[in-house]
């Protein structure tokens, strides 16, 4: 009987040692594997990979098309209008004749002056031909009085020349007229005293080079130089043009804190008009194959880091310096690497050290 109570004890323990390793087993494996439950708990987050590009650093204004000059004519002399020789919309060139004066008058006087001129000029060859010849016959002050005579005749007539030509009215530079103010019969006003309220004959605008002015604020005014590239997207058209900045005033205004910036456009075939907008780029910066992140990796202002997604799929919070920033992509100088994978958008929820999901992002860039 205790043989048989031995043998039982014997088994008893057997049979639990091989439960007990069978437990074991499955124990492990269970451990190793995780559950399909398991994974699914995993944090979903959008990653962007770090990559190279391009970065260019814009900023962009509104401006107005204007003519490169754009100037009202009027008349040197006062006097009736006797001609006008075009009307709005008329291409002149410069020194073309944009209408004429009645000035009968001063051609009167203008021949007066060419009589007395030749007058004097005679008196004056005569006197000093006989001096010539008899030294002494003719007193000196005589000669000097003539030969005064003779340039006073001849600054005269010139003064008579230039007042009749006043009379005709031309254009400065080549352009269009924009405006005409009067008509044959009017009496034009001397543009040339400020005691007059002079009216002008017609207003004239050069069209084939245009102007873009605009005021640029004073945080970019030491990057803004003459020179630099523009784009120019033509509101009403569509149409993109390339220019540069032509001048500026070198000076921040006390009251808006912008400086004034002109950029000229041309516009030989007049396919542009005065008065249309265009959007107005500026490129103050551009770097070449340069490692980028989207600027919504990026956190901290003073202080910014990024996550990395390892590839044990666990967060690592760097530091990094930062370079070039664009309104989509900013530079890094330093702490992560090219192919690299960084949280992208919100890190609500997440920790260092947590196991994640990587979810790739398609990042598109603003136009």
């Amino acid at each position: 009987m205790t043989r048989f109570k031995s043998i039982f004890w014997l088994l008893a323990v057997i049979a639990a040692l091989g439960l007990l390793a069978v437990f074991k087993h499955v124990g492990f494996h269970a451990a190793a594997a995780p559950s399909a439950d398991q994974q699914s708990a995993r944090r979903i987050v959008a990653v962007a990979q770090v990559m190279r590009g391009n970065l260019t650093r814009c900023v962009n204004f509104t401006a107005e098309l204007e003519p490169y000059q754009d100037v009202n004519l009027f008349g040197k002399a006062a006097g009736y209008l006797k001609t006008i020789n075009v009307d709005i919309g008329d291409q002149v060139r410069t020194g073309e004749v944009i209408a004429t004066l009645d000035m009968s008058e001063q051609e009167a006087e203008l021949a007066q002056a060419r009589a007395a001129a030749e007058k004097a000029r005679l008196d004056y060859e005569r006197i000093n031909g006989v001096a010539e010849k008899k030294p002494g016959l003719i007193a000196q002050q005589d000669i000097d009085n003539v030969r005064i005579a003779n340039e006073e005749a001849k600054a005269h007539l010139q003064y008579a020349q230039v007042i009749v030509e006043y009379g005709r009215i031309v254009a400065p530079f080549s352009g269009v007229i924009t405006k005409r103010f009067v008509d044959p019969g009017a009496l034009i006003q001397s543009g040339i005293s400020s005691d007059t309220q002079a009216t002008p004959v017609v207003r004239l605008a050069e069209n084939t080079l245009l102007r873009l002015r605009f005021p640029v604020p004073e945080s970019i005014v030491p990057q803004v130089k003459r020179g630099l590239p523009v784009t120019v997207q033509v509101d009403s058209t569509g149409q993109i043009l390339h220019s540069t900045i032509a001048r500026l005033a070198n000076k921040v205004d006390d009251a808006t804190r912008t400086m004034n910036v002109e950029v000229d456009i041309a516009n030989a075939d007049r396919h542009l008009t005065p008065g249309m907008f265009g959007q107005v780029t500026l490129n103050l910066d551009t770097k070449q194959n340069v490692l980028t992140v989207p600027v919504q990796a990026v956190a901290g202002k003073e202080k910014p880091t990024v996550w990395v997604v390892n590839a044990q799929h666990h967060l690592e919070e760097r530091a990094v310096t930062l370079g070039l920033q664009t309104p989509d992509s900013v530079e890094i100088l330093s702490g992560v690497h090219e192919g690299e994978w960084v949280v992208f958008g919100s890190r609500s929820g997440l920790n260092p050290g947590a196991t994640v999901e990587p979810k790739p992002m398609e990042i598109t860039a603003n136009p």
